[in-house]
């Protein structure tokens, strides 16, 4: 039997239909070979809720949003229509909350079992949950640091003028030259030490040669450090003992003395015992200076040259005065 043109164009536009049916259900996560549970949600704000939004429950995706409708009872309420996999039984008590699961993601819907064993039938209206938007508070957060993060910049923008910019080129310039001559520095020690090589190998291998004898001699070293301190300390202590012997026998010494200047003994203890004697020395001492005194003044009374031994009167004056 030949099939006629117009019938293999109509199965072919039949066909084509229905694929493009499916394949935007697909595209849309509706799985026509599952099936699925409607319930509805009553929210006074759907909160940004879309047509094929998840549908969760403890982070497992378990459905999806299969419409989105205003309540036809005056009421103002946004009804939610949900498909939910047959398998997963939902608890009377459950609300279903509006929730960002993330930043990048769509809203979603999430479920809060409670521990009922009584369950919502095929159509039942499931209780909305409180505070629809979970990732509310990190948005405000986020719009607080936001706004902390463009005061900050605007501080540091008016702090980074042209002059500090100035100067910070110019402290970025002279950190480059230390840079420079650290450098070269290095450089110069580089070329040293290449040049020193084998005196530095020569230096080493001395420095091993003697610290390998020190090791290998240890125990006499030992004994010789060890004789040296018993001698030093030895001698340190005869020294100690010299000296204060020294010290007590000249303080005997000035004690002795001191008791008999105390005593009147010897001219010391009679010049501060005896006050007459202090007296006399004092009196003495005060013609002495008289004397001095006038003899400068008076030099002629008392040295007389004469080649005919002629007598000078106002000397024999004075005298007899």
């Amino acid at each position: 039997m030949k099939i006629s043109n117009e019938i293999k164009v109509g199965v072919l536009a039949t066909v084509a239909i229905v694929l493009l049916v499916v394949g935007y259900n697909l595209l849309r996560s509706k799985n026509f070979f599952s099936k699925e549970i409607n319930y509805y949600v009553r929210y006074d704000d759907a909160g940004g809720i879309a047509p094929a939004g998840q549908v969760m429950y403890k982070g497992m995706n378990v459905g999806q949003v299969s419409g989105i409708t205003l309540a036809n009872d005056n009421s103002g309420k946004i009804v939610v229509a949900i498909a939910v996999n047959r398998d997963l039984k939902i608890p009377l008590g459950t609300t279903a909350t509006v929730v960002n699961p993330d930043i990048i993601s769509a809203k979603a819907i999430q479920l809060n079992f409670t521990d009922s064993l009584v369950y919502y039938q095929k159509n039942d209206t499931i209780t909305a949950g409180i505070g629809r938007n979970g990732f509310h508070g990190v948005q405000s957060q986020a719009e607080a640091l936001i706004a902390s993060l463009d005061s900050a910049l605007q501080s540091v923008t008016s702090v980074f003028n042209s002059e500090t910019k100035k100067n910070l080129r110019k402290s970025i310039e002279s950190i480059a030259g230390t840079l420079s001559n650290v450098n070269q520095s290095t450089s110069k020690v580089d070329a040293m030490l290449h040049n020193n090589v084998n005196r530095l190998d020569r230096i080493f291998a001395n420095v091993e040669s003697i610290t390998s004898n020190l090791n290998s001699n240890q125990e006499q070293v030992n004994v010789i450090l060890h004789n040296l301190e018993v001698v030093t300390d030895s001698s340190q202590r005869n020294k100690i003992n010299e000296t204060i012997d020294q010290a007590q026998q000249s303080l005997k010494e000035v004690s002795e003395v001191m008791n008999k200047i105390s005593e009147g003994e010897g001219s010391m203890g009679l010049l501060l015992n005896d006050e007459k004697l202090y007296r006399n020395l004092e009196t003495s001492s005060k013609s002495l200076d008289a004397l001095l005194v006038d003899l400068k003044a008076h030099p002629g009374r008392y040295l007389q040259f004469s080649v005919f031994g002629k007598k000078d009167k106002s000397l024999k004056d004075s005298i007899g005065k």
